[in-house]
């Protein structure tokens, strides 16, 4: 199967090189600079994978904003985005709107591709098989499938980004012990990642939690440590 990437990035040269290192990796590429283009693009031909420049031109939040419109219609696109934005306000956001995963350049462009390759294996198995497979974990009405990055809480899914759900899958499995804040950066396999940002995540994972159920309380904080997991 070959599988096409939409590359949104306004600079022409980084945008060819992308294409070029994905091209070798036997992905089919399709080009866009600005936010309309890449929308009706998309509209028209709807890729396996997008990923995402921030600022496009004149358009500092032009990636967010194309992110939030395919998420907002129901695309789901796995969705990465790649850009000098390095800030961790800007990291936060980019994946609560929903992206799986959030690169600052420079990146090396076989890891880039290496990184591609493994989201679109979790999508295809979410795809392919989120109906029934034997639960890799269970614990408390929680059930998490590392295989397909998919969690559900007592029969629900649960929404969770690919960051989410590793920082959730590492919390749960430490259990009442407990994992401390170096532990969990190095899991979201995010680079400069700071114990804000996951509390960030932390929290947001919480609102996705309480959507299903309202009493949920099982991810409690350690101070100054970290999290830690307590089945209710």
């Amino acid at each position: 199967m070959t599988y096409q990437i939409t590359i949104v990035e306004d600079d022409i040269d980084q945008q060819q090189n992308y294409a070029d290192a994905l091209q070798r990796k036997g992905f089919e590429t399709r080009c866009f600079s600005n936010v309309d283009d890449a929308l009706h693009g998309i509209s028209k031909n709807r890729p396996d994978l997008v990923l995402l420049d921030v600022v496009l031109g004149d358009d500092s939040d032009g990636g967010f904003t194309i992110c939030r419109k395919l998420l907002d219609r129901g695309d789901d696109i796995p969705i990465i985005f790649l850009t000098d934005r390095s800030d961790e306000i800007d990291q936060v956001f980019g994946l609560r709107l929903g992206a799986w995963d959030y690169q600052t350049k420079p990146i090396s462009l076989a890891l880039l591709a290496e990184r591609i390759k493994s989201l679109l294996r979790i999508h295809q198995a979410r795809i392919t098989n989120n109906r029934a497979s034997a639960p890799q974990y269970e614990n408390a009405g929680l059930t998490l499938d590392e295989e397909k990055s998919f969690a559900s809480w007592h029969g629900k899914t649960l929404p969770l980004t690919l960051t989410e759900f590793r920082l959730l899958t590492e919390i749960v499995k430490a259990g009442p012990e407990g994992i401390d804040y170096s532990s969990l950066c190095e899991s979201t396999l995010q680079r400069m990642v700071t114990n804000g940002t996951i509390n960030s995540h932390i929290k947001n994972i919480r609102k996705k939690f309480n959507t299903l159920g309202p009493s949920f309380q099982c991810i409690l904080n350690k101070p100054g440590f970290g999290y830690r997991w307590e089945a209710s």
